[in-house]
């Protein structure tokens, strides 16, 4: 179903109701708050409203539950700065209420839109996942169940669902839409804790957790919305790319100058997060726009200047006053000690794991060991790696299908991409697969790809890369004459 499809009227009753109960109760916050005194709990009682809302709109149309799992993801891990409380899970219900208004709404014929490879590989990750219930390595099914959540089920909700209800061409447009207007917000929000300085739940959260990876050399990382200035600059890095790939698309000069200026503010966003590994992302995603649009000279002239760019950071101490471009330098360093440790880890992890073909189990790796299986040997090394952390938790043979997954959309997204007629769509599917596969690169240095906001992005992206055929096909493709106009 689908939000411009007709609409009961109990339907209508139901969000009407929803609506007005949740103003009714929004009107009660100020009253808690006075009489508690705790701001806490008066943030609390302000969520209810916006819950009431979702739930009301998920069971309406199924549809709005994709449209507030994509818009909950970018700001719940703010929140909880401010709101204590298991606000995570909330991403589990949004999916799980979706997945039971789906089935209850749609027509059982629409099931056949799940036959893809896409599908059934998402679907065998996920149950390779859950046999590692019976791994002997992991004995804690508490930590198993929080750890699953990030790694496959998600993925295992999140792609069956966009592949029934979020496989239209308007829905991809959305998506970017959605993707860069947060992402506009949240480098703002990056500058104001840069230059204005950070608020009373962001500084509670930056002494007691974050001041050790955060305060560098006397500066701040931004981290804006996100779990940490990683996460914060590989969205940033993505977003920026996306728009400006946006920007050289077949559209009208208002239209490319406003995607333009939204890059180079998500670029900036990038730069003081002050993150290595997501310049990865935009490198890696104009490489492949290049190649998409046969621009082989333009690659190769890029290639020069990537190279000169290359040798001004590693040969030369041009600029280290600046502190992005310091970053980025010790990013080519192969002595900084970042990088040896992790280095360092990793072989020894590979020779704990030469015994261990399933891995130590889902939840038992550094964070989730910490707090599960505190005082073990994995406890003790940190995992910095988005695909270190799946090898050790399941093993080379778990890695090698997770990887066969990400490998199919790669291949089958370019080769969509490149075989795509209708130039609005290939624009923007160049932005989307680019942006794709330059995360997966990131992910090789940091653990964001399954984490919020970008896990939520990948997922829906492996759909409409996946499925980029089916769209070109669609009757109301958008021709260049209309772009143009």
């Amino acid at each position: 179903m689908r939000p411009q499809a007709q609409t009961s009227v109990l339907s209508q009753s139901l969000i009407s109701l929803g609506l007005i109960g949740s103003f009714l109760i929004a009107g009660i916050v100020i009253a808690v708050v006075l009489s508690t005194g705790s701001l806490n709990t008066g943030l609390q009682v302000l969520l209810i409203p916006f819950i009431i809302t979702a739930v009301v709109l998920i069971f309406a149309n199924p549809y709005y539950g994709i449209i507030i799992y994509l818009h909950y993801s970018f700001i719940f891990v703010a929140i909880t700065r401010y709101v204590s409380g298991p606000l995570g899970l909330f991403v589990d219900i949004i999916l799980f209420l979706t997945v039971l208004s789906t089935f209850t709404k749609i027509e059982w014929r629409s099931l056949r839109q799940l036959n893809t490879g896409i599908f059934y590989l998402i679907i065998s990750w996920f149950i390779y996942t859950v046999l590692q219930l019976l791994n002997p390595e992991a004995t804690n099914p508490t930590a198993w169940f929080y750890a699953i959540r990030g790694i496959s089920l998600y993925a295992a909700t999140a792609v069956p669902l966009a592949l029934l209800l979020y496989n239209k061409q308007k829905d991809l447009e959305h998506f970017i839409k959605l993707i860069l207007g947060w992402s506009v917000f949240a480098s703002f929000w990056g500058m104001k804790q840069i230059t204005i300085g950070l608020d009373f739940g962001e500084q509670r959260w930056f002494d007691t957790i974050g001041n050790v990876t955060h305060f560098i050399d006397g500066r701040i990382r931004a981290f804006s919305l996100f779990s940490d200035a990683g996460q914060n600059g590989t969205t940033m890095a993505y977003a920026s790319f996306i728009a400006m790939v946006m920007a050289l698309g077949p559209y009208e000069r208002k239209k490319k100058i406003r995607y333009l200026l939204i890059g180079l503010i998500c670029f900036i966003g990038f730069t003081i997060s002050a993150s290595r590994g997501p310049l990865f992302v935009v490198v890696t995603g104009f490489i492949l726009y290049l190649f998409l649009i046969k621009r082989f000279r333009i690659l190769a002239v890029g290639l020069v200047i990537g190279a000169f760019v290359f040798a001004f950071l590693k040969f030369t101490y041009i600029g280290n006053s600046n502190y992005q471009i310091f970053r980025l330098r010790t990013a080519l360093d192969p002595n900084d000690a970042s990088l040896l440790v992790r280095l360092s880890n990793q072989k020894t992890l590979r020779q704990y794991l030469e015994s261990r073909p399933f891995g130590s189990g889902i939840g038992s790796s550094y964070y989730w060991a910490n707090k599960y299986y505190p005082g073990s040997f994995l406890s003790k090394i940190p995992v910095d790696s988005w695909f270190v952390n799946i090898w050790v938790e399941n093993g080379v043979i778990g890695l090698a299908l997770h990887f066969l997954a990400i490998s199919y959309v790669i291949v089958m997204g370019f080769y969509n991409t490149y075989k795509t007629k209708n130039p609005d769509l290939k624009q923007k599917l160049m932005a989307i697969y680019g942006g794709f596969v330059g995360v997966v690169v990131a992910s090789f240095g940091n653990p964001v790809f399954g984490q919020a906001p970008l896990g939520a992005l990948m997922y829906l992206s492996m759909v409409f890369l996946s499925i980029a055929s089916l769209m070109d096909k669609e009757k109301n493709a958008v021709s260049v004459n209309e772009l143009l106009t």
